[in-house]
C-alpha cells in the first residue's frame, strides 16, 4: 500500500469528520466534536491551522458556521455543519477512502482489508485508521474490537452535568425496563426536556446486569449504519456479526431475522437515541425487528423520540401498546420544585412565573441560569421582554 493514497489534505479530513455529525443540526445542544477544538483533535491538525481551514470551507460553500450550545461548555461557541454541497463532497471522499486496501491483523491473521470490511466490528473511524496506518504501517483490528461482554457499547455518550430531580421518572422508567413483558420502550419528550440525559442516568443502574448498545440516530441515519452498530454489538458479545449480509442487497426482513438467533439469550438492551422522522428502510427494519424479538426473553429496544415524531415513522401500532409489547412514556418538564432546585431559588412568585413561561424545560433553564440571553433568543420561544423578565426574576428571586 502506498502512503500517498491516504494523503487527502486537511480540508478533506475536516469534511470526512463532519460527515458523522450531520444529524445534530437541529439539536439545541451539540457535541464538542464539531467545534474548532474538536475538529483539530479529530484530524490531528493544530488549532491555529484548523481556524484557517474551516474559514476557507465556509467561503467555498462546503461548511456552514453558526453559534450553538455545546456539551461541557457554558457559553455558546462556533460550530460547523456540512452544507448540501459539502455533504455530497464528503460522501465522495468517503466512498474512495473506504475502498482503499491496507495491511491488517484480523482474528490473528495478516491480510489486506479495506475500511468497509472492518468498520462494523470496530469503534474507530476512518480518520483514526489513517492515523494508525501512518504510525504503524498496519491496523490491528483485533485490538480495536468493541468493548467485551457485559459492558455498554456507547457512541458519543451524553453529558449529564447539572442533573436534578426526576426521581419519579427514574423509578418509573426503571420499572418499565425491568418489566419482562415489554419488548420496546419509547421515551417521548419535547426538545430540551432531557430525554437522553434521563435515560442515560437510568441505564447506569443496569450496568453489569445487561449488555447494552447505545447508538444515536437521526432523520438522515441509513439502515446500514444501524445494522453496522448492531453488528459491532453482536461481535462484542462473541456472536457472529452481520458482515456477510451488509454487502448484499437483502430485504430488511432478512436482516431482522438474522439478528434473532444471534441475540437470543444475551439479555441485551439496544438503545437508539434521537428517533424522529426516519428513512422508510429504517422504519421497516424496526417493524420487522419488533416481530423478531417479541418472543425472545430478556431483549429490549429503547428509543428516545420527540413528541412530534410522525405516526408513519412509528413502527408499531395501538395493538402492540394494548398487549404490552410496546410501552410509551411521555416526559414532561421539571416540576416547579425541581425548577427552583435547578436555578437555586426558593418558592415564590418569581419561581411561579419562571415555571409558567418555561414549562420546566431543562435546556432553557440552563440558559437562564447562565444568563444566556442570546441562547434564549435563538430558541424562538420568547420575546425580548420575556427574556429580560426571566433573567431578572432568576437573579432577584
Amino acid at each position: 500500500m502506498q502512503a500517498d493514497v491516504w494523503n487527502i489534505g486537511t480540508d478533506s479530513k475536516v469534511l470526512v469528520h463532519l460527515l458523522s455529525f450531520t444529524g445534530f443540526r437541529d439539536e439545541m445542544v451539540v457535541p464538542v466534536e464539531i467545534t474548532q477544538r474538536g475538529i483539530a483533535a479529530a484530524t490531528g491538525v493544530k488549532l491555529t491551522h484548523i481556524s484557517r481551514v474551516v474559514k476557507n470551507l465556509v467561503s467555498d460553500g462546503l461548511v456552514e458556521e453558526r453559534k450553538a450550545h455545546v456539551h461541557g461548555i457554558q457559553r455558546r461557541v462556533k460550530v460547523y455543519f456540512l452544507t448540501r454541497k459539502g455533504l455530497e463532497k464528503s460522501e465522495e471522499i468517503m466512498e474512495r477512502l473506504e475502498k482503499i486496501r491496507f495491511p491488517a491483523l484480523i482474528d490473528g491473521r495478516r491480510k489486506d482489508a479495506n475500511y468497509r470490511e472492518i468498520k462494523d466490528r470496530i469503534a474507530a473511524g476512518i480518520l483514526e485508521i489513517m492515523e494508525i496506518l501512518e504510525k504503524d504501517g498496519y491496523v490491528d483490528v483485533d485490538s480495536l474490537a468493541p468493548l467485551p461482554l457485559g459492558t455498554a457499547l456507547v457512541y458519543h455518550p451524553p453529558k449529564t452535568e447539572g442533573f436534578v430531580g426526576r426521581k419519579k421518572e427514574m423509578e418509573e422508567l426503571r420499572a418499565l425496563l425491568e418489566d419482562e413483558r415489554i419488548r420496546v420502550l419509547m421515551l417521548y419528550g419535547n426538545p430540551g426536556y432531557g430525554k437522553t440525559t434521563l435515560l442515560f442516568k437510568v441505564l447506569h443502574g443496569f450496568a453489569g446486569k445487561a449488555n447494552m448498545l447505545w447508538f444515536p440516530v437521526n432523520g438522515k441515519t441509513k439502515l446500514k449504519e444501524v445494522l453496522g452498530a448492531i453488528s459491532s454489538f453482536l461481535s462484542s458479545l462473541g456472536k457472529s456479526g452481520l458482515e456477510p449480509l451488509l454487502f448484499e442487497d437483502r430485504p430488511v426482513e432478512d436482516m431482522a431475522r438474522a439478528i434473532g438467533p444471534r441475540i437470543a439469550g444475551t439479555k441485551s438492551i439496544l438503545i437508539f437515541d434521537g428517533y424522529t422522522e426516519m428513512r422508510d428502510e429504517v422504519v421497516e427494519f424496526f417493524l420487522s425487528l419488533l416481530q423478531v424479538i417479541e418472543p425472545l426473553e430478556g431483549i429490549k429496544l429503547v428509543f428516545t423520540a420527540r413528541e412530534d415524531t410522525p405516526y408513519y415513522s412509528r413502527f408499531y401500532g395501538p395493538g402492540d401498546v394494548k398487549k404490552g409489547v410496546v410501552s410509551e412514556y411521555h416526559l414532561s418538564g421539571l416540576t416547579r420544585e425541581e425548577t427552583g432546585e435547578f436555578l437555586g431559588i426558593e418558592e415564590g412568585d418569581a419561581l411561579k412565573k419562571i415555571h409558567l413561561l418555561t414549562s420546566g424545560n431543562p435546556t432553557i433553564l440552563k440558559m437562564i441560569r447562565e444568563k444566556d440571553s442570546e441562547g434564549l433568543k435563538s430558541t424562538g420561544r420568547f420575546s425580548i421582554e420575556e427574556i429580560k423578565l426571566l433573567l431578572y426574576l432568576a437573579e432577584n428571586a
